[in-house]
Order: structure tokens, then C-alpha cells, then sequence
């Protein structure tokens, strides 16, 4: 399976550049049935990814204090401020009816 996603900056081009390697959604639509071995396309760029490895959660503290948070927020190292920022984007109520899931990418050269 090959779908597309977008992402904001600053996380796009932390992608781009390989700093960072988990992707962190809610486990619903498209990425509720990526597979492990599925290719996926970072919209507007081009650059194909390969989820090696689809973690699931039941929200993104745990998520967070469970993967390895330089790679899915660089810059980051506090556990509530990770969670923050992922409320900027989904509200607890998303992510407590949903799950979340902690998709590991490859960049593909």
C-alpha cells in the first residue's frame, strides 16, 4: 500500500533530513491501516518513506515515555510538553476514542 501524508514544519524537513524517525497519529483512517513493508509519500516533496514498525498506544504520554522522544519531537525531552504539542493537533477525546500509534519511518534514497 502507498498513501501520501503531510506534515508542518518544523517536522517535514526534520523528516527530510533524517533527525526524525517516528511519526506519532492517530490510529484512524489512512494510518490505521498502514502495515509494516507499506511505502508511504510525504506530500509535496516526493521523498518515500517505509514504515518499519507500527507501535500502538493509548495516548501519546505513553507513547512518548515508551519510544524514543528525540525521534519523534527533536528538541524535545519533557514528557508534557511533547503531549502539549500533540494537543495542538488532536484533543484528548480524539485520542482517547482513537489510540495513537508510533509509525516507525526509513527514508528511501
Amino acid at each position: 500500500m502507498k498513501t501520501t501524508f503531510n506534515v508542518q514544519e518544523p517536522y517535514r524537513s526534520q523528516l527530510l533530513t533524517g533527525e526524525k524517525s517516528i511519526e506519532g497519529r492517530l490510529n484512524k483512517g489512512k494510518f490505521s491501516n498502514l502495515m509494516p513493508g507499506d511505502k508511504i509519500e510525504l506530500e509535496n516533496t516526493g521523498q518515500i518513506f517505509l514504515v518499519e514498525r507500527i507501535a500502538h498506544y493509548k495516548n501519546f504520554q505513553t507513547m512518548l515515555q515508551q519510544e524514543d522522544i528525540t525521534k519523534i519531537i527533536p528538541g524535545i525531552s519533557e514528557i508534557q510538553e511533547g503531549v502539549a504539542i500533540y494537543h495542538q493537533f488532536y484533543t484528548p477525546v480524539q485520542e482517547k476514542e482513537y489510540g495513537v500509534l508510533a509509525i516507525h519511518l526509513k527514508k528511501e534514497e
